[in-house]
């Protein structure tokens, strides 16, 4: 059940995301709230849970949003069983350590993001290039300000 409804909420992030967050753009940089919510889950989720919610996650992002169907669903199933995968190994109560692994996450997703689009639309710029160094240490910080706030109700769910 707590798999169902992290899904659900997940759902309506998406739809956040691209209605109403996709056109705060500072610069036009936008911070993705999905890669938050996914990595901060992920710390209180098994691999394999968190890999399964981070595909269907990617999968519902790339049919709304278009472009390379399946990138977001790959990257995202790394990236939550990567994180699974090291939340006993890391202090995940500490604001730092979030900070630094929605800092890497991000770099990781921005990276294989331009690396895709490079490879098959044949889009360089210097813009791109800038947003993969400075969208991370946004979301970084959007991330703490939203682990702030849910703290509770994300602890619960290694509780459950």
């Amino acid at each position: 059940m707590k798999r169902v409804l992290l899904c659900i909420l997940g759902f309506f992030i998406i739809i956040l995301q691209n209605s109403i967050i996709n056109y705060l753009s500072v610069f036009g940089m936008t911070i993705n709230i999905v890669l938050i919510y996914l990595v901060l889950i992920s710390l209180y989720l098994d691999e394999l849970e968190s890999g399964i919610i981070g595909a269907i996650l990617g999968i519902i992002l790339d049919a709304s949003v278009g472009g390379i169907f399946g990138a977001n669903a790959l990257i995202f199933f790394v990236i939550a069983y990567m994180v699974s995968y090291i939340k006993d190994k890391v202090y995940k109560e500490s604001p730092i350590m979030i900070f630094t692994i929605i800092l890497g996450t991000t770099f990781i997703y921005c990276g294989v993001s331009f690396l895709l689009a490079r490879l098959l639309y044949n889009v360089y710029t210097l813009t791109s290039i800038i947003k993969i160094l400075l969208v991370p240490i946004i979301n970084s910080l959007v991330g703490i300000l939203v682990y702030k706030i849910f703290k509770k109700p994300i602890l619960r769910l290694e509780e459950e």
